[in-house]
């Protein structure tokens, strides 16, 4: 059975997006403290990524507790495993959230038992329509393969187009595109997914600067 993948308009209010936004312009933290774009030899950008900023969950007046409470009365009950606001500065290429060998040996001997991935834009740039992009590896026969939808999702380097390695190994299983801040995206975990975007593809990314914001949240049961 495929994995589970929603998407719901508007699942927050445009007031809780600004409350959301208004909160943590106040919070004296920098997004210098988190990796940020890094290069990637794959990527024909030659690099790719976001900064993440902490969602301060330590903090009772914060309104991303109204969020999180929400998930848990629609999913049912979780743990955060990893969470943060993410300032994306150019797309991921395809990828699970699978971080290692070790990493998936911790979480089988911590009886985890799956979860789900959320995902919620709080803002982009008004020349940017941004979507996520999800796939099969390997490859389904009667779905699009990555190959035929350039269009829209982050390109290979073409040293990786040439030899047909990574991007021949996925169909395209399904796209999203973000219509509203406060729209919801969530998937059951693991699924290999990317950023895309429904407009020009020589779009001017830049190190110095993001295309979108979102809440990032990583669950288990």
């Amino acid at each position: 059975m495929l994995k589970e993948i929603n998407y719901k308009q508007k699942y927050i209010s445009l007031d809780l997006v600004k409350e959301i936004k208004n909160y943590f312009e106040k919070i004296n933290d920098s997004l210098l403290a988190s990796r940020g774009p890094f290069s990637s030899i794959k990527c024909a950008l030659g690099w790719a990524g976001c900064w993440d900023r902490s969602l301060h969950l330590e903090r009772l007046d914060n309104p991303i507790h109204q969020v999180i409470e929400k998930l848990k009365q629609d999913y049912g009950n979780f743990f955060i495993q990893e969470c943060s606001i993410r300032y994306l500065s150019a797309p991921f290429l395809p990828h699970s959230d699978v971080r290692n060998l070790d990493w998936i040996k911790r979480m089988k001997q911590s009886n985890y038992k799956e979860g789900f991935t959320f995902l919620i834009p709080l803002s982009w740039k008004d020349d940017y329509h941004p979507g996520t992009a999800f796939f099969n590896c390997p490859p389904n026969i009667n779905e699009p393969l990555y190959v035929d939808m350039l269009d829209i999702l982050p390109r290979y380097a073409d040293d990786y187009v040439h030899k047909n390695t990574d991007m021949m190994n996925f169909s395209v299983r399904d796209t999203v595109r973000w219509n509203n801040p406060g729209d919801l995206i969530s998937w059951e975990n693991w699924q290999w997914h990317s950023s895309c975007h429904f407009g020009d593809h020589d779009y001017p990314y830049s190190k110095d600067s993001w295309v979108k914001e979102f809440i990032s949240i990583e669950t288990y049961f």
